[in-house]
């Protein structure tokens, strides 16, 4: 007996917390889905906000805004593949709600009928904590394997690059290295592998390569003025002692 779908409307009643960025980006995509007849990313748009209510990022913001921007982003970029964008929607759901998803995300094909390959692609998405480089460099190379996955997490790490000022200063530095040794190569192998595909890959590597040497260079230069900080307290103490 097939299981009937858990139907979540798309609610387009906002509150105060919600920004006029994410009330936008919404209607956008729902607009766009509903223009194109793509179905799974309705569903997605609806799980999303239903899934991520509550939670907030590092800079303040309701969760949601980002994987609406990483979805707006795809298709701004000419993206319309109803996989792709539905995957950009639900890219952080297993990471991020798995108290609600008891069966590691089986509940959306069985409960909200979101395909099965919609589901691989979040998967492979989904990284673990503490990867050690090795394992790191295994996780990147099975997303750039998969073109819909590589989309998605190029876009996501676009995204994410723009709030890095909500990290600490080492992680920050943490970010910009992966970027460099991972996202960067992975564009790069995506946008001769994937023809079809090669000016989305070239734009996300270009706009992820800008936003990543303005933030090495702004921490190019703390560093300096923290050594010369450093190097005058030194230099202070020492004609006190004199």
């Amino acid at each position: 007996m097939q299981n009937t779908p858990k139907i979540i409307g798309l609610n387009e009643t906002f509150n105060k917390f919600d920004t006029d960025k994410y009330i936008k980006s919404y209607m956008f995509i729902k607009g766009f889905a509903v223009a194109k007849n793509l179905k799974q990313t309705l569903i997605a748009l609806a799980v999303a906000r239903h899934f991520h209510n509550g939670q907030y990022r590092k800079d303040g913001n309701p969760y949601i805004i980002h994987p609406l921007k990483v979805c707006t982003t795809l298709i701004s970029y000419g993206i319309d593949d109803d996989t792709t964008l539905a995957a950009a929607l639900l890219h952080d759901i297993l990471e991020d709600c798995q108290d609600k998803l008891p069966s590691h995300g089986q509940e959306l094909i069985t409960e909200y009928h979101l395909t099965q390959e919609v589901l691989d692609i979040i998967t492979l998405l989904t990284k673990k904590p503490g990867l050690n480089n090795y394992e790191l460099s295994i996780y990147f190379k099975n997303i750039e394997q998969n073109c819909q996955a590589a989309l998605v997490k190029l876009s996501d790490r676009l995204h994410n690059s723009t709030s890095l000022y909500a990290f600490t200063f080492d992680r920050m530095r943490k970010y910009i290295k992966e970027t460099d040794d991972f996202l960067l190569p992975m564009a790069s192998y995506c946008k001769n592998y994937y023809p079809d595909y090669t000016n989305t890959f070239s734009i996300l590597k270009s706009n992820i390569y800008s936003l990543n040497n303005s933030m090495r260079i702004m921490m190019e230069k703390f560093d300096q003025k923290f050594i010369s900080s450093e190097s005058f307290s030194e230099k202070s103490s020492e004609s006190i002692e004199v």
